[in-house]
């Protein structure tokens, strides 16, 4: 009985042993393979539908190799389909070197306003009522519940301690007033894929300020950033006032101001509105990226959100390159930045021989948003 008892157990170890050794192998494989693998058999699908484990392990070496997709310029209207259907976008995936996988056709409402980079796996779409969120691995939609209020901004990040996505969306009040006590209204919406029915949740908090509507926040350390609407404000609380936080775990609001303010900064960089001027995440903290009158971009990394302090982490000389090359920074790959354009050529820049290189995209790369693949279940739904 003793030896029985034993084979069984050197059994089940080595059972387990094999499963881990399977594990590390299909979580190396994209998403498209490994949906297909999920029906060789009740294990292998419930691993990579069901642990929460194996997606983590799969999506930390997704970010190895992140994704890029183009929004094709031109869209379908279809006046004889469903409501919520009448829109049609096409969007094409590449990798970092343009080489491109199967397209990606989504259906909406309405003409999309912004796609937001990803977030955890997840893409956020708006248009002027309605918010997305969108797979592109598993190539699904999901409409989030429809709010009257007018969108005034929006914004995706991911609770590590819930494992949960929540999208923050900021709402146009009824009586709108552009001076300093007008507070967007808040909800947040939390994606539990195993439940449906639910709403948007009120924030007690409300923004301070009114933020760029439609321009790209950033999601770092659990928290979302946008720019405020400099243009929408005739004074600040503090007169360098320049991005609105909010935090997903004590779900309040913050401002950080611009680091043009700081004693060791020459005086050009005293006028950001005056300059592009990006929020991106690189790295796992937020950067601020700003291009000095077509001659530099300057890059800026938040060391401490609490203070605003900012160090700068390199400045880049463009003068030697078109303009229309230099768009919005996407990622970092290696030593090598990587910047969209308003042409169909992706930019890389290498850190360490500050050298220029760049590919030629199907179609314009200005409407390019950077994702990772993600095992992240999502409810299909149109309505």
């Amino acid at each position: 009985m003793a030896i029985r008892a034993q084979n069984r157990m050197e059994m089940v170890s080595q059972l387990a042993k094999n499963n881990m050794i399977v594990a590390d192998i299909l979580s190396r494989l994209p998403v498209k393979t490994l949906l297909r693998f999920s029906s060789v058999c009740k294990l292998w699908h419930y691993m990579i539908h069901s642990s929460l484990g194996f997606q983590a392990l799969h999506y930390e070496r997704s970010q190895r190799k992140p994704r890029f997709l183009l929004q094709w310029p031109d869209f379908d209207f279809r006046p004889l389909e469903p409501i919520g259907c009448r829109y049609v976008y096409n969007f094409i995936p590449t990798d970092t070197e343009g080489n491109m996988f199967s397209p990606i056709q989504v259906k909406v409402q309405e003409p999309v306003k912004l796609v937001l980079p990803g977030c955890f796996g997840l893409l956020c779409l708006a248009t002027e009522t309605r918010i997305y969120v969108l797979s592109p691995s598993t190539r699904r939609l999901l409409a989030l519940p429809y709010d009257r209020s007018g969108i005034a901004g929006f914004g995706i990040g991911y609770l590590s301690s819930a494992k949960r996505h929540k999208i923050v969306r900021l709402n146009i009040p009824r009586q709108l007033r552009t001076n300093l006590n007008c507070k967007l209204e808040c909800s947040i919406f939390t994606l539990l894929p195993e439940k449906r029915g639910h709403k948007w949740r009120a924030v007690k908090e409300g923004c301070p300020y009114l933020v760029e509507q439609f321009s790209f926040p950033a999601f770092a350390n659990e928290t979302i950033y946008w720019k405020i609407d400099l243009g929408q404000h005739q004074a600040l609380h503090r007169h360098n006032d320049f991005i609105v936080s909010f935090n997903l775990s004590d779900e309040k609001f913050h401002t950080i101001t611009h680091p043009a303010d700081r004693t060791d900064t020459p005086r050009q960089w005293r006028s950001p509105t005056r300059h592009s001027t990006q929020l991106v995440e690189l790295r796992g903290h937020l950067y601020m990226v700003e291009t000095l009158q077509l001659s530099h971009v300057a890059i800026w990394r938040l060391a401490n959100p609490e203070n605003s302090i900012w160090s700068k982490a390199c400045t880049i000389d463009i003068r030697k390159i078109s303009p229309n090359f230099v768009g919005e920074l996407q990622c970092v790959q290696g030593t090598e930045i990587i910047f969209n354009s308003g042409s169909r050529l992706l930019l890389y820049y290498d850190e360490q021989k500050k050298t220029f290189r760049w590919k030629t995209l199907p179609c314009s790369a200005q409407n390019l948003t950077i994702y990772c693949e993600s095992l992240t279940s999502l409810t299909t739904s149109q309505g």
